[in-house]
């Protein structure tokens, strides 16, 4: 028995192609990750009673679209989540709820990023006029501009724990090493921390290879109650509890905890309602949209304490192939491509069921999720049935 109402578990994981070129249509892609899924599950779109997105811009179809093309015939549950939330896995927790209350009995969640899209986090520029706090962010490119947000606190990791840059080059090569044996990934090629170190900088001191991979593709998720999903074509890997995390005083430039945000809570609750502790977890999937996101995380997930990350990762091996850390397994948003964390799921699901092929952690039973960063974040806890 899990923390929720009812039992819930993910029944079907579908994805698109993933690819830098191109300018593929979002509603394509979308119906290619859905129809994969369903058929995935053993299902049809009729059966689809819910579905829920998390939309960050008008790349991508809306529930209510979706809900049309696979032939849905009445949601009794959907939405269109909008950007403050956990990134990707917004959708997959609003689905799990509905299932969990009983509000719909089998739902869809969804992302679909193109790459012009997904390069939209720029520094902010341009005249204009501002007042308010935007008066004392925009001189420094903060107003709108993720990637200096996104530099700044890498600096302040590197200055209040005098850690150097190669700290963070450990998740960016790991990633590779990874993305080598996935075929979906999109750059598979490795890396060194000499490569790390020398890429070039994109808001100093934020490099190119801290930075996520936009791509074209979709990803699809579904989930039932565990006992419709007994008689379902998969192994259905089970959700064992699950939590949000904003911290206090939630803001991006001035929140109180600059480094965690919300992850130390959210981190607590997870372990505070799960059956199962860290040390029966047998890989992470962790948000990587920027490498000092997944430090924070490992920390706050109890892994290592505050500021001991690069004792606890040494040689970084440990988050790789054969260590006893596995961490993001098809590569993460880094090498895979970027789709605001939801493949992340979909990659925990494949490996608990053992179809992960030269990737495949052996005898995975339990998977961790955290998706989201600082102020906007979550985890999931999963189980093999």
């Amino acid at each position: 028995m899990t923390s929720l109402t009812r039992d819930v578990a993910i029944v079907g994981v579908g994805f698109s192609p993933f690819a830098r070129a191109g300018e593929p249509n979002p509603r394509a892609l979308t119906l290619t990750a859905v129809r994969d899924a369903l058929a995935d599950a053993g299902l049809r779109g009729k059966d689809i009673e819910g579905i829920f997105e998390y939309k960050f811009g008008p790349e991508s179809p809306g529930a209510q679209d979706v809900a049309r093309m696979i032939g849905s015939p009445d949601l009794a549950a959907f939405a269109d989540i909008m950007p403050t939330n956990p990134s990707g896995l917004g959708g997959a927790l609003a689905a799990v709820m509905a299932v969990a209350s009983g509000t719909c009995e089998t739902a869809l969640t969804f992302r679909c990023l193109t790459r012009a899209s997904g390069s939209t986090g720029g520094v902010a520029g341009g005249p204009r006029e501002v007042g308010g706090r935007g008066q004392y962010l925009t001189p420094y490119g903060a107003l709108g501009g993720i990637l200096v947000e996104m530099a700044l606190k890498k600096q302040r990791w590197m200055a209040e724990y005098g850690r150097p840059e190669s700290d963070f080059g450990h998740i960016a090569v790991n990633a590779r090493r990874w993305a080598a044996l996935n075929p979906r990934a999109c750059l598979r090629e490795p890396i060194t921390m000499d490569d790390y170190l020398g890429s070039r900088a994109i808001a100093a001191p934020l490099r190119l290879l801290d930075c996520d991979y936009p791509v074209n593709g979709a990803v699809a998720t579904i989930v039932t109650t565990a006992e419709r999903a007994r008689d379902l074509r998969q192994q259905p890997v089970l959700i064992d509890a699950m939590t949000y995390g904003t911290g206090p005083a939630p803001d991006w430039t001035f929140h109180p905890d600059y480094l965690y945000g919300g992850t130390l809570g959210c981190a607590n609750r997870l372990w505070q309602r799960a059956s199962v502790t860290l040390d029966d977890v047998d890989l992470a999937q962790l948000y990587d949209g920027f490498t000092s996101v997944t430090i924070s995380w490992i920390e706050a997930l109890g892994a290592c304490g505050r500021g001991e990350f690069a004792d606890w990762v040494g040689d970084g091996s440990r988050l790789g192939p054969g260590g006893d850390f596995p961490m993001n397994t098809g590569g993460g948003q880094l090498a895979e491509g970027r789709l605001h964390g939801i493949s992340l799921l979909n990659e925990a699901v494949q490996q608990l069921r053992g179809t992960c092929a030269e990737r495949q952690v052996p005898d995975a039973q339990v998977a961790l999720v955290a998706s989201g960063l600082y102020q906007q974040c979550a985890t999931m806890l999963l189980t093999a049935a």
